[in-house]
């Protein structure tokens, strides 16, 4: 009778621990929460994304319903270098048209009603991501970590290549090591969000690696 107790007991525990390592480690449906790094250089001078008019309220951060464009991934703080990526599959796409930008391979626009063409003069302009050029990176998956420039001036790519450490900053890894204000840190796991948390976003920052 002992021994069939026990080994009832041993047997719910089991199913108790697979059911809790599994919800714990099961990825949550499209929501995930990470930061990246960018800037924006135009003449030489970096663009003022500090101000008010490109930050969102860190209560949008946790939506699960009537989830906006901004939602999903966006700046706050005022601090206009560090991404907020809240929703699997955000693109630099969906950042800058959510800061009421648009760029492509050879324009860049920004939301003073310019239209800078690459060519023009002196002035070219380049995108650099994670320290190599790119073509275009609009519709390229924003990942943790990530350091985005773009730069719209006068030099050679190779000049400008190598200022990208200096010009960009590489700040996403502290704050992916640290947690936001509660309002903006992604929470599905209920009363087990202290233990499921850091155990989720330790899985999203160095599952890939």
């Amino acid at each position: 009778m002992k021994k069939n107790i026990l080994r009832s007991i041993g047997f719910v525990s089991t199913i108790a621990l697979t059911v809790l390592v599994t919800y714990i480690l099961l990825p949550r449906p499209l929501q995930v929460h990470y930061h990246a790094n960018m800037a924006v250089y135009i003449d030489g001078k970096a663009w003022d994304f500090s101000k008010s008019i490109y930050m969102e309220e860190v209560s949008r951060c946790n939506v699960t319903t009537d989830v906006r464009p901004e939602d999903r991934i966006h700046l706050h703080d005022n601090d206009g270098n560090l991404v907020h990526v809240h929703v699997a599959a955000s693109t630099w796409g969906d950042l800058f048209s959510n800061l009421g930008w648009t760029f492509g391979i050879t324009h860049l626009d920004p939301d003073d009603g310019r239209i800078l063409i690459s060519g023009t003069g002196w002035e070219n302009l380049y995108y650099f991501l994670n320290g190599s050029p790119e073509i275009n990176p609009w519709n390229m998956e924003v990942k943790s970590e990530d350091r985005l420039l773009i730069w719209y001036g006068s030099g050679s790519s190779e000049e400008v290549q190598k200022k990208v450490n200096a010009l960009v900053p590489a700040t996403a890894h502290e704050f992916n090591s640290k947690a936001d204000p509660a309002s903006c840190s992604t929470n599905n796991y209920g009363f087990l969000s202290s233990v499921a948390e850091p155990i989720h976003e330790w899985i999203e920052h160095h599952g890939a690696e």
